[in-house]
């Protein structure tokens, strides 16, 4: 197993190759796809939204926004290079997530895929508020995390071993982390966004996604 995991990080130090595989492990990226549609696209907005992507990697998801209204930050220069080869006109950015350079309010809308799995609670915490901090009173926070695999899922639980992510967790662990990060956001006490909870399956692998909506006004969880 450790030799096995020795080739997965050699893969994530190539980034064409890990997103491949990660392609065929989560069936196309096709539950991201409508992820974004769904809770993040400007489609029918008088206004198109500035969305920040926390964790770009190779910018998998920029191509859904236009170049103007998107900014990926990644930690790792190797990945945003990448990114930056593949989508000149949009904007990346190198550095750690727990501590944005942007200005507070400044974008319309946030989204963390796959990130919050490799940190611990209170890194996680950390980068949450960061982004809570980043997006205007009105905005939207939108997160989805890797969750175990069901029992019969095999290929999710060899996947889930491989993982460089050591945190993975339940779906009620991210929400206790996303309801901790908001429960110190003293900016805005007044204005707790409603919290809406589900899951996908994309290919193997399952996840948790939680939509933070601050123009909804006081705090709601709404749990499927």
């Amino acid at each position: 197993m450790n030799a096995i995991k020795s080739i997965v990080s050699w893969l994530a130090g190539r980034p064409a190759l890990f997103d491949s595989l990660r392609w065929v492990l989560e069936g196309g990226f096709v539950q991201h796809r409508q992820i974004i549609k769904s809770h993040l696209s400007s489609t029918g907005r008088d206004v198109a939204w500035k969305v920040l992507d926390i964790g770009c990697g190779t910018g998998l998801y920029a191509a859904h926004f236009p170049a103007n209204q998107y900014v990926g930050i990644d930690i790792s220069p190797v990945y945003t290079n990448a990114a930056r080869s593949k989508f000149p006109e949009h904007r990346f950015e190198t550095g750690d997530a727990r501590q944005l350079t942007f200005k507070g309010d400044d974008f319309d809308a946030a989204f963390i895929s796959g990130v919050i799995h490799h940190l611990t609670d209170d890194d996680a915490v950390a980068v949450l508020k960061e982004a809570i901090r980043v997006i205007k009173p009105s905005g939207r926070l939108v997160v989805w995390e890797d969750i175990p695999a069901p029992w019969w899922n095999i290929v999710g639980h060899v996947a889930h071993r491989l993982d460089l992510g050591a945190c993975i967790r339940a779906a009620d662990g991210y929400r206790k982390l996303i309801e901790h990060a908001l429960s110190d956001d003293s900016e805005r006490p007044a204005t707790q966004p409603s919290l809406h909870v589900y899951t996908v399956r994309s290919g193997f692998m399952d996840y948790a996604v939680f939509v933070c909506d601050f123009s909804a006004g006081p705090a709601e969880d709404q749990s499927d």
